[in-house]
């Protein structure tokens, strides 16, 4: 066995490895998927929206919090208007003047991360709320979530991204990669390592929020790099299924890669800084799990790109070999060595690909997108799941070039 068959069974394994994790989680607590503890109190709420040029959503953002069904007492929302260069300022001060909980809170621009921490200063409530300024969360979201909240460990809560806009084909695609990111997230739920608590509506414990320092404003995903702090420091993390939220996605291929790239580089930054947290601490999935998974996730998803360059240049020397094998009578593929493993990587495969169709059919069934056929995956996994690369790849030659700029807007 040569180092490149190698490769290409080691990817199969790790790939049929964790799909047999999830799928095991999957069946061990599928009745426990739509479960959030009952809240036995109701602790005051600031909601945060940051918002940059935003207008076209604050408004119908803001209206959603209001209607959420919470204490009104016991819920603030404020508006960080971060240097909108649109009319968003006019539109935050017409809702702070409707509504008496609203306050807007106006500063010049220094990103999403700058700005919640600026926020976290002025905010009242003993939980905070993130909510991006394009996001709508149902009425029955907030009380779903704060009952996690008894467990003195759980510092923060996430819910269920759903996509709202759903016209275009890109964002077609998206209800079907939303629901299966929700699905695998709550299945990481019941192993303590939720990674990610998202931007459109995650709820935090204000106290260890400002304990761990913050927000980081030099990751492109705060998001994930605070749930990585507060996972390294012996926090929990948890997601409420049944919390719903309503995002905006990207509705043109452009938008959608600017937005894959700062998630992948963002991720990157992740794991650069917390890479030394890998097999630490035996009692704290983070160190044994969340970080090993993820880090192996960027690295396999690298090498596949890599060997799938390969193939195509080994198919291109192939294919010019056998022209001047047709046109001069000379034999270059005597120098090029095809040696595999066939039968192996072809059982590696096929079992990969069965367990592929399982895990995509199981999430979509406890889904809102409910059952699809295998047609359906198939065509979303080889047309949509395949554009991953591209991003990532751009990701991997911003990170070479210090290259680190939000990549939004």
């Amino acid at each position: 066995m040569n180092f490149f068959t190698g490769l290409y069974l080691l990817l199969f394994f790790f790939g049929i490895f964790f799909i047999t994790i999830f799928l095991i989680l999957h069946w061990r607590h599928r009745k426990d998927l739509f479960y959030s503890p009952e809240a036995k109190t109701f602790p005051s709420v600031s909601f945060l929206v940051p918002a940059y040029n935003e207008e076209k959503s604050l408004k119908e953002t803001v209206e959603a919090l209001m209607e959420i069904d919470y204490p009104k007492n016991k819920k603030e929302i404020l508006i960080i208007n971060d240097g909108s260069t649109d009319g968003t300022l006019k539109i935050a001060k017409d809702l702070e003047k409707k509504y008496s909980i609203v306050k807007v809170i106006n500063k010049k621009n220094s990103g999403k991360a700058n700005s919640l921490n600026h926020a976290i200063r002025f905010a009242k409530g003993e939980l905070i709320a993130v909510v991006d300024a394009d996001s709508y969360p149902k009425k029955d979201s907030l009380k779903k979530m704060v009952g996690y909240f008894e467990d003195e460990k759980v510092a923060a809560v996430t819910s269920r991204v759903l996509v709202k806009n759903k016209k275009k084909w890109i964002e077609r695609y998206q209800v079907l990669d939303y629901s299966i990111i929700a699905w695998t997230r709550k299945l990481l739920d019941f192993v303590d390592s939720v990674y990610v608590t998202n931007g459109p509506l995650s709820v935090y414990r204000k106290r260890e929020v400002i304990k761990v320092g913050g927000f980081d404003p030099t990751n492109l995903t705060e998001d994930i790099e605070i749930t990585w702090h507060l996972l390294s420091e012996g926090y929990k993390t948890r997601m409420a299924y049944n919390a719903i939220v309503y995002t905006t996605v990207p509705d043109n291929f452009s938008q959608w890669t600017k937005q894959r790239v700062r998630w992948n580089l963002g991720g990157m930054q992740t794991i650069r800084k917390y890479r030394k947290a890998m097999f630490h601490n035996p009692e704290n999935a983070f160190g044994y799990f969340v970080v090993p998974y993820v880090s192996a996730s960027f690295a396999f998803a690298i090498i596949g790109i890599f060997l799938v360059l390969r193939y195509l240049w080994i198919k291109g020397a192939y294919n010019l070999a056998s022209f001047y094998y047709a046109a001069f009578g000379y034999d270059y593929l005597k120098y090029i060595d095809f040696t595999m493993s066939v039968t192996l990587l072809l059982l590696m495969a096929g079992l990969f690909f069965t367990l592929s169709i399982i895990y995509y059919k199981t999430g979509f069934k406890n889904s809102e997108t409910g059952k699809k056929s295998v047609l359906k995956i198939l065509i979303y996994s080889v047309t949509y799941r395949s554009l991953y690369t591209i991003p990532l790849v751009i990701a991997l030659y911003k990170l070479a070039r210090g290259d680190t700029r939000w990549y939004t807007k």
